[in-house]
């Protein structure tokens, strides 16, 4: 198996200013940067580039893939973990996530680098696919949606060497299960089933009533006072309105109270939890056969209504379908001649009797003499009763 490397950066609150494009192209020679993204694929050789000083100077995330088992993404949060240290620490702090705060302010950098060995868990065709997921991950967190931190908990538990499968979760946030659609790739990408969140969610609470984004914006602009809100209309006149726009989100979140997410203190090891998503997984597979052998029957039932019509009206124009067969037959291709036999089979049943078995045989044996190189028209006939 070829070495194969994936490494990407994505700006989500707003785009890089010219020094911290400078800074980013210093950090590669031939990847493709944008002041939105960074990203290259390696078939040989490694990314040398300062990963963390490119988080630190612009970009919100990050994605590193190989197929040797590398699997990392790393957020930049600017304001810090919306949640209390007596909160977040519960969740963090493994060789696998971990928090690195800025030297000077409240910002800091998110990064989940579990360990696979290469082969344990399904190779990644696209990861840059993924980029979204991991941008998804990152407004979770910054809205502050604790689940978000407990799943990226559940990616660093499913590591090949230095986390015991025996170790206890955190407090598990309420409402997990309604994030099983949503954040399904990213699971996957860390080689988890989705199914893993419903069974983390059972006993426990359900998520919170979020408020409304255009309330929290509009309690927000309505409490700026004349001047700061001239100030920030003049901005968005004459500077750059994306990082504007970027900064007063910021500013509306860091005025927040941070609200509390409900939890509950379940006591499960990692292994009960991977043991109960298979459970639900068969579960799960058992009602989906379900659902296609009903699916199946409906199809046969209704095929079936469909052959029974058709050979009503084959009973009042039978050379109506001899010529039908004739022209699937001249048309060529396995396909038509399988059709072409179905047709003559139904003639015969509809019909009925020895007239309906003399008139298919005999249209059967001039079409085999009229194509006598046709070896699967011959076949298509035979498998039908129709030819010797």
């Amino acid at each position: 198996m070829s070495e194969y490397q994936y490494v990407a950066f994505r700006a989500v609150d707003r785009p890089l200013t010219d020094r911290e494009l400078a800074f980013a192209e210093k950090q590669s020679t031939r990847a493709e940067i944008t002041r939105c993204s960074f990203q290259n694929e390696y078939h040989f050789g490694d990314f040398h580039g300062n990963a963390k000083g490119l988080l630190r100077h612009g970009y919100d995330a990050h994605l590193h893939y190989a197929n040797f088992g590398v699997r990392k993404i790393a957020l930049r949060l600017p304001a810090g973990l919306p949640f209390p240290k007596q909160v977040w620490s519960k969740y963090v702090g493994t060789g696998e996530l971990t928090w690195i705060k800025d030297a000077k302010g409240n910002g800091g950098i998110l990064s989940l680098d579990p360990y696979h060995d290469s082969g344990e868990i399904e190779e990644i065709w696209q990861p840059g696919d993924y980029m979204d997921d991991v941008v998804e991950i990152r407004s979770r967190l910054v809205a502050g949606d604790l689940r978000a931190l407990y799943l990226l908990w559940l990616c660093a538990a499913l590591d090949d060497q230095s986390v015991s499968r025996d170790v206890i979760e955190p407090p598990v946030p309420g409402g997990l299960a309604e994030c099983v659609e949503s954040c399904a790739a990213f699971l996957e990408f860390f080689g988890l089933d989705p199914l893993i969140l419903v069974a983390a969610s059972e006993g426990a609470p359900p998520a919170p009533v979020q408020q409304d984004q255009d309330r929290r914006f509009t309690a927000w602009v309505d409490g700026l006072s004349e001047r700061e809100s001239k100030r920030l209309l003049r901005e968005l006149l004459v500077e750059d309105a994306t990082v504007v726009k970027s900064q007063m989100i910021a500013a509306i979140r860091a005025s927040e109270a941070p609200s509390g997410w409900p939890t509950a203190a379940l006591g499960r090891s990692f292994h009960n939890l991977l043991d109960r998503t298979q459970v639900l997984h068969a579960e799960h597979d058992a009602k989906q056969q379900k659902k296609r052998e009903a699916a199946d029957r409906r199809k046969a039932a209704k095929q079936e209504r469909e052959r029974q019509d058709r050979m009503t009206e084959m009973v009042k124009d039978r050379k109506k379908w001899l010529r039908e067969a004739d022209k699937l037959v001249d048309a060529r291709g396995t396909h038509n001649y399988k059709a072409a036999a179905e047709i003559l089979a139904d003639l015969r049943e509809a019909v009925g009797g020895d007239e309906g078995e003399q008139i298919t045989r005999k249209h059967a044996a001039h079409l085999a003499k009229k194509h006598p190189t046709l070896t699967h028209l011959k076949s298509s006939l035979r498998k039908r009763g129709l030819l010797e």
